[in-house]
């Protein structure tokens, strides 16, 4: 991979600035109960050749972007590389960066969080305390991508009936997967949790179909 140029990370920090979202996100994950956050980026663009020039630069993927307008011109979006390993490239878009500055250090300040709740005490157990930190980081981000004229509402992006139903979901696919289940001629179930759009919560409306943090 080439070792991007001073004017690279200009020119890319020009992209996020007007085409892009820098993102916290989350998702509800049943079996463990709780949510999970990362943070990625996405650039927007109907030129398909500058997000590949991107995707040549920084890796992460390039993917054709969704519309529901039947008419609309074909557009692409170049999704950066999640979570922590994100850090590279919104370190290096920093001081470059105009207009998403604040975006940007509010999500390097999440990674960082990411990083010590992932190598300190592994993935079960977390202090509440830097639960509440997640999740006033995931808020912050929210506020700063906020659009339209209406003030913001720190209001999910999903129902809590949904996350309800999740659980039921979750825990009847696990009933059906125990031994006793097997044992009377009924067919398990995997025990992976079940992934579905319904738990995801996104922070900004380009990520909304995307599955790039989960």
């Amino acid at each position: 991979m080439p070792e991007p140029a001073d004017t690279d990370w200009a020119y890319a920090a020009g992209m996020v600035d007007g085409e892009g979202c820098i993102a916290i996100v989350r998702s509800f994950v049943p079996a463990r109960d709780k949510f999970v956050y990362s943070v990625a980026v996405v650039v927007s663009n109907r030129d398909r050749e500058v997000l590949a020039w991107m995707h040549r630069l920084w890796r992460g993927w390039l993917v054709p972007a969704r519309s529901s307008a039947a008419n609309a011109r074909p557009a692409w979006n170049w999704r950066s590389p999640t979570g922590t390993t994100a850090e590279p490239f919104l370190r290096g878009i920093r001081p470059w960066l105009r207009i998403k500055a604040s975006q940007c250090d509010n999500a390097l300040a999440m990674i960082e969080l990411l990083k010590r709740s992932r190598y300190t005490l592994g993935r079960k157990f977390l202090p509440a305390e830097w639960k509440r930190q997640q999740e006033e980081h995931y808020w912050i981000q929210r506020k700063l991508n906020h659009r339209g004229n209406e003030a913001f509402e720190a209001k999910p992006m999903h129902s809590p009936r949904r996350i309800h139903r999740e659980r039921k979901l979750w825990a009847g696919k696990q009933s059906l997967s125990s031994p006793l289940a097997s044992d009377i001629g009924t067919v398990g179930t995997s025990s992976r949790p079940p992934q579905s759009r319904l738990q995801r919560d996104t922070a900004d409306p380009p990520l909304s179909d995307d599955g790039v943090v989960e």
